[in-house]
């Protein structure tokens, strides 16, 4: 008992110096990606249909929330002015997006975006 108290008094402060990665591709550190100046649209077949928001590009990847057809996210960009667009290993394409009023940034599929600015 007192070995398992000892190791974790030792081990866990430990634990939170591991670097955190981030699912962005290339390592790109969040600190990097900013909110653009375009918001596009959600869109779908039905209105107020749940399109997810994943935690990398790909269905594979957890849910980290999502937004409803017909609501707005913000279309986020590295520093430089790239936009956030990743391929999965089908082919698809992702954008990293944030929903500005509850501050979730993922990832949802380029062909479930309004292609033009709002």
């Amino acid at each position: 008992m007192k070995l398992t108290k000892i190791l974790v008094a030792i081990i866990a402060p430990l634990i939170t110096l591991v670097p955190q990665f981030t699912p962005i591709a290339n390592a790109q550190s969040d600190s990097q990606i900013v909110r653009g100046r375009c918001n596009v649209a959600i869109v779908g077949l039905e209105e107020g249909s749940r399109v997810n928001m994943r935690s990398a590009p790909g269905v594979e990847f957890d849910i980290v929330g999502y937004v409803l057809v017909g609501q707005r996210v913000n279309q986020l960009r590295y520093s430089i002015g790239a936009a956030v667009i990743e391929s999965d290993m089908e082919g698809a394409s992702w954008a990293y997006v944030e929903y500005i009023p509850s501050r979730t940034r993922g990832w949802i599929a380029r062909d479930l975006l309004s292609r033009r600015c709002l």
